[in-house]
């Protein structure tokens, strides 16, 4: 996770770093060894890094008030330069350690006050005194001898003791300063590793830990000095966290000693327990809000601390695991684990939500929870009353941080574990609902929101920091514990928790938050959150008739509305962050399952919406579009619809799903196959010119739901009979169907003239040659091509006769037999596809036999053979005349072979119990399509709004009959799509 500080770009960093030091400042630097070798005289050959359990000789009073005022003249300089934490302030804290011998002192000062004892006996006449620390005045080095040497003979006393005091505080806060300056100008100079990793090595961590622990032992004993000194200690602390996470997340991989860092911080962390030892002083110090004069924040900026400490590991930990270093973060994680680290920040958590929305509170007492709530906020916003209260930053990355893990105590029980997510989805909650529309406006400081009147207190908010992070972490922790207890006889909270989380997804996968989401965070919510929104459905299982409670807390969720608007706004814009999620999604292979169940469970409107926003993106994409983008569309619609009849309905179901996955399917049928024959009949002409074998795949692929649906399509429209000539048949047929003659002629419309079935078999046919096609596709084409030529002899024959004449009808039936031309279509068509011919030569009919044979499916390569005659014996009739003969020309010949044919229908009306019951109770076309009023221009591809649900259509002026969604399509329509004619009113439109 990258933190995005980086230095002046090209040679305005090298004159940044070649700026000279203050006069000054390098005075003062050549001084320093020299003081410190009279504060710590050389104790072997390496005195500049001392072991942890040495403590150095005492200083006397001068040298430690010379060198604090060297330190303060530092620390001074990069303020007073108006430096701050900037590039040129890095600049110059690397031009400071540039001097080797400075670098080294300062190193072993540091090393020095870290181990000096925060409580020192006191003084007494010369003698050691007793421990204590009342009047130690917070020095943190009058007892610096390891044997606990006679004060008072070293010039011992208040005034050495205040001076050690000040030397440690200045020494410290400078160092802090220091490192801070370093973490901005990342790649650093080499003498900045090098002190940083010199640091580490003096154990500074080890010491720190035994610092605060010794506090913590009788926090009523400290002193307000000893109180500052553990804040500075904390401080520096903070700092050497926070620039070696700088140096390791802004690394480049060729800077493996940077990348060490990482590791060795973490093995410090962990070994040292500074962070829990830190964690503790300040639950020890929370409850008392002990606050002597002039040092009332004292808690709060330790508090404060602890959050941006594990801000920085949550940051490291990202970075390492980018880079693979799964043992260093394995001792981060451990490291957030400890118990007064989550404590700490559970508590000022609980404090501010309590305080923003009068939750529960976990049983944390109320004096804690308000001396908490003022280490939760943004200091500056306490000026204003009239505004409302910032939490940390800190706070919500440490919450991120902490909260949950993946071996959490927290979540070993179930009320454990319902208190982790109550909380995540609390602060997310405040997070999400402080955003208020009013992103444009978020700038870097403090967020200023008018408070309303609030009687309950302040209002508080949150910064719009790791949104994404906390929705993910609370659906990780949903999806790993709660959705296993989802069931019928589950407690409502824990479908009240999954409704919430969903909710959150929702929430964070709008326009305002997705683009604070990482690349990888924003392929997780498309192929985590999105694909496993529902249970798994295996083939062939029955559908339940109720909800399952996994897709019944994400509808309640709002997750169909949502999938819908990220559709949209990847159609409108490719390049978005939404188009990367609805990607991710596609791309897995269950996809299509939570589609499948939202058309099955969903709201109808929104669900007929989503079916109307995919048969757009279908006519948006063609093969125009990116291959990968539009390959991942087709497919999904494919897969749906595919699938579909793969999965039937349970018996029980007779009754109770009728009006939603039934008319749901029918809906995508008419909406989205001819969409998909459309582009079909492009990919299909394709390989006829250039043999491309990634064209055969994709072609096979947008076919195979077109070949799946077209056989139970056309036994559903119910053509029977045994008449002795097609003529005969097709006469007979509304007869045979009994009560589904209603439907067959907007079905017939469907097929011929929206789906045009004649030419995309006869196209199907040609692609079927080739050696890649799988048997699966074969049989549904055989299968589609003996149930068309019995469905419709006549417009075969038709189509036989141009193509004996040399001319090519384009396979649409105008003039229909069966009085299907009394029917008008609901939308005008899409611009036709490239011309394919209708005809089907009798040849290639014939060469799907072997083939058919092979895989064992001997009746329909048995009708196969028929059709193939038949084709032959109307190819003859229509050459031995003018063309203009009748179907029945064939005699009984004809009759014989759609004889067999009819004997194919018969054998596939023996499918599954399933399936057949799901096709008896598809409704007609008409009535799907009456689920949603949408644009009557069959071409409109606008994406505008969230919704189609939600679409505010006009109708036509002249004859009411037709709406549409802007005057542009009605335009279109006007002039291209045939309204013009069909229109009552027979006026053209003017254009505005």
């Amino acid at each position: 996770m990258r933190r995005g500080r980086r230095g002046p770009p090209g040679d305005a960093g090298a004159r940044v770093a070649a700026a000279p030091l203050d006069r000054g400042i390098v005075i003062a630097l050549r001084r320093l060894p020299a003081l410190v070798d009279r504060l710590l005289p050389a104790e072997g050959p390496d005195a500049s890094i001392p072991q942890s359990g040495a403590v150095p000789r005492p200083p006397t009073a001068a040298i430690t008030n010379e060198l604090s005022g060297l330190f303060k003249r530092i620390s001074d300089y990069f303020l007073q330069q108006s430096l701050g934490l900037t590039p040129e302030g890095g600049a110059a804290a690397s031009a400071v350690l540039e001097d080797v011998a400075a670098r080294a002192a300062w190193l072993r000062v540091v090393a020095a006050v870290v181990r000096w004892p925060l409580k020192t006996p006191t003084s007494g006449s010369g003698s050691n005194g007793s421990p204590g620390g009342g009047n130690a005045g917070g020095n943190a080095g009058g007892n610096g001898g390891g044997s606990g040497g006679n004060q008072g003979s070293r010039g011992g006393g208040d005034s050495n003791r205040e001076g050690t005091a000040l030397l440690a505080q200045e020494a410290c806060g400078t160092t802090s300063v220091l490192l801070d300056l370093l973490s901005m100008k990342p790649p650093p100079s080499a003498a900045a590793p090098d002190f940083v990793r010199k640091l580490l090595r003096t154990q500074m961590l080890q010491c720190l830990a035994r610092r605060f622990a010794e506090a913590a032992a009788d926090t009523e004993a400290l002193t307000a000095q000893q109180l500052q000194l553990t804040v500075d200690y904390a401080s520096v602390l903070v700092s050497a966290v926070s620039t070696i996470a700088a140096f390791v997340t802004d690394s480049r991989p060729d800077q493996l000693s940077l990348l060490c860092f990482g590791r060795q911080l973490a093995e410090a962390l962990l070994d040292s327990n500074v962070m829990e030892h830190l964690a503790r002083l300040v639950v020890m110090l929370l409850p008392q809000q002990r606050a002597p004069a002039g040092h009332a924040d004292t808690t709060r900026h330790m508090a404060n601390f602890t959050f941006r400490v594990c801000q920085d590991i949550l940051f490291l930990n990202g970075a390492l695991e980018a880079d693979g270093d799964e043992a260093a973060c394995a001792a981060l994680r451990q490291v957030l684990a400890g118990r007064c680290i989550r404590h700490v920040v559970l508590v000022h958590g609980v404090a501010a939500l309590c305080a923003a929305d009068g939750g529960p509170t976990y049983g944390l007492p109320g004096a804690v929870r308000r001396a908490a709530f003022g280490g939760c906020m943004v200091v500056t916003g306490q000026a204003h009353p009239e505004h409302a209260l910032q939490l940390l930053p800190e706070l919500v990355h440490a919450f991120q941080a902490v909260v949950p893990g993946d071996s959490s105590s927290m979540e070993r029980t179930l009320v454990g574990a319902r208190v982790a997510v109550s909380v995540l989805l609390r602060l997310a909650h405040l997070v999400i609902a402080s955003s208020a529309g009013e992103w444009a406006a978020q700038q870097a400081g403090l967020r200023w929101m008018p408070l309303p009147a609030h009687p309950a207190g302040p209002r508080v908010v949150a910064p719009l920091v790791g949104v994404p992070d906390l929705v993910v972490k609370a659906f990780k922790l949903y999806d790993r514990l709660f959705r296993p207890l989802l069931s019928v006889e589950a407690h409502e909270w824990v479908a009240e928790v999954g409704t919430d989380c969903w909710r959150l997804v929702v929430a964070v996968m709008g326009d305002s938050f997705l683009h604070m989401a990482s690349p990888k965070q924003l392929d997780w919510l498309g192929s985590h959150v999105l694909q496993d929104g529902g249970p798994p459905l295996l083939p062939g299982a029955p559908l339940p008739a109720m909800a399952p409670p996994a897709i019944a807390v994400a509808v309640a969720g709002g997750v169909l509305p949502c999938l819908e608007r990220l559709l949209r706004r990847t159609a409108e814009e490719p390049g978005s962050p939404e188009s990367v999620v609805v990607k991710a999604m596609l791309r897995c292979e269950r996809s299509w399952q939570l589609w499948y169940l939202l058309l099955a469970y969903g709201e109808q409107r929104q669900a007929a919406a989503l079916v109307v926003t995919m048969a757009k993106l279908l006519r948006h994409e063609g093969i125009q579009a990116v291959a990968e983008w539009s390959t991942l569309i087709t497919d999904c619609a494919g897969s749906v619809l595919t699938c579909a009849l793969r999965t039937p309905a349970a018996p029980e179901q007779e009754q109770a799903l009728p009006e939603q996955l039934a008319r749901m399917l029918m809906y995508a049928v008419c909406e989205w196959l001819p969409e998909l024959s459309r582009i079909a009949l492009q990919l299909m002409a394709a390989p006829v010119a250039c043999g491309s074998t990634d064209e055969l795949g994709r072609a096979s692929n947008v076919l195979s739901p077109l070949l799946t649906w077209l056989p139970p399509l056309l036994l559903r429209r119910g053509v029977g009979g045994c008449g002795t000539t097609a003529r005969t048949i097709l006469a007979g047929a509304t007869d045979a169907a009994g009560p589904a003659s209603c439907t067959t002629g907007d079905v017939r419309l469907l097929l011929l003239e929206e789906i045009r079935v004649l030419p995309l078999l006869g196209a199907a046919l040609r692609l079927s040659q080739h050696s890649t096609i799988s048997f699966v596709l074969r049989l549904s084409l055989a299968e589609s091509g003996c149930l068309a030529a019995v469905t419709w002899p006549e417009e075969l024959w038709r189509a036989v006769g141009a193509n004996a004449a040399g001319a090519d009808d384009g396979g649409s039936a105008g003039t229909a037999s069966d009085g299907g031309a009394a029917v008008a279509p609901p939308r005008q068509l899409s611009p036709p596809p490239p011309l394919c011919p209708s005809a089907w030569p009798p040849e290639l009919v014939r060469a799907l036999v072997p083939h058919l044979r092979k895989g064992g499916a001997e009746e329909v390569a048995d009708g196969v053979l028929a059709l193939a005659e038949l084709l032959e014996v109307w190819a003859a009739a229509h050459s031995g005349d003018d063309g203009s003969g009748s179907s029945s020309s064939g005699g009984n010949q004809e009759a014989q072979l759609l004889g067999r044919l009819l004997t194919v229908m018969a054998w596939m009306h023996d499918g599954g119990a399933g399936r057949d019951r799901l096709l008896a109770r598809l409704v007609r076309p008409a009535e799907a399509r009456a689920l949603l009023r949408i644009c009557s221009y069959r071409g409109c591809i606008r994406f505008a709004g969230d919704s189609e649900a939600e679409a505010r259509l006009q109708t036509c002026g002249k004859c009411g009959a037709a709406w549409y969604c802007c005057r542009a399509c009605q335009l279109s329509h006007w002039r291209e799509g045939g309204h013009k004619e069909a229109c009552a009113g027979g006026s053209r439109p003017h254009s505005d």
